[in-house]
């Protein structure tokens, strides 16, 4: 693990370069060394549905947020390279440009083979599976502390009407701080708007800034929002968010 962590640091450090991605400061601290449990477990979630399910009947959800971009990586770091990652993003219907700049980004460093859909989520999954009658399964970066997530499984069926296929779920348990840890200590590009105090991302017309954020700023001497990982409570991590917005496919707002 610490060969596959200093390679990636090296791929990191040529995109921070050639892409212009934001990538945060490393900080070390004993709580990433918490994190290990989760990922190992992550990983094995990963690895039980790669015996399940053959390479073209799994795609990830990725829409550009903090989850799936951890979600991603860790897909990335332990796929076998003559595995494709494919991947598919459901634009909303009045998206952040920074958010679609940042999943086109992503799709070049990571050379992913993104399928794109507009609309309604439940929508393009029935065009997506009317497309490629393949795809069996789907990787999604929800957590438990998402809306309506506390009591789903790590494999769990589609239900309530949604195209048949199995949910996998490997970040249930990762808290808020989680995911920011991943992040920061192993040097990962994310969407630039996490700096400018929004801690989740949706449509432009159900987002906001983070009211928890706001703080005076000696140094600029006025009130300004601080990064998302600099929210205390996870709790409010959805403050932010009107939640009339379009179901998922967890069961959860989008």
């Amino acid at each position: 693990m610490k060969l596959a962590s200093q390679f990636w640091h090296k791929v990191c450090g040529h995109y921070r370069t050639s892409r212009g991605l934001h990538i945060p400061p490393v900080e070390k601290s004993e709580s990433n060394d918490q994190l290990r449990d989760k990922l190992e477990h992550t990983e094995e979630v990963i690895k039980r549905a790669m015996t399940l399910y053959k390479p073209n009947e799994m795609m990830l959800s990725f829409n550009g947020g903090k989850d799936c971009t951890v979600l991603l990586d860790i897909l990335a770091r332990i796929t076998p390279p003559s595995m494709p990652l494919e991947a598919v993003y459901v634009k909303s219907a009045n998206p952040f440009e920074e958010l679609e700049k940042f999943v086109d980004d992503s799709v070049q460093r990571y050379g992913l083979q993104l399928r794109r859909y507009e609309g309604v989520l439940k929508v393009a999954f029935e065009q997506l599976i009317a497309e490629d009658s393949q795809v069996k399964a789907i990787f999604l970066g929800c957590r438990r502390s998402d809306p309506e997530s506390c009591n789903l499984y790590e494999l769990e069926p589609t239900n309530n009407g949604w195209p048949a296929m199995m949910r996998i779920f490997p970040l249930l348990e990762w808290s808020y701080h989680d995911i920011w840890s991943y992040l920061r200590s192993n040097n990962l590009p994310y969407c630039c708007l996490y700096d400018q105090g929004y801690t989740s991302l949706g449509d432009r017309s159900s987002t906001r800034v983070n009211p928890s954020l706001l703080a005076y700023d000696e140094k600029l001497d006025q009130m300004t929002y601080r990064p998302a990982y600099e929210l205390e409570d996870e709790r409010l991590e959805r403050l932010n968010r009107d939640e009339h917005g379009q179901a998922s496919v967890s069961g959860s707002k989008q």
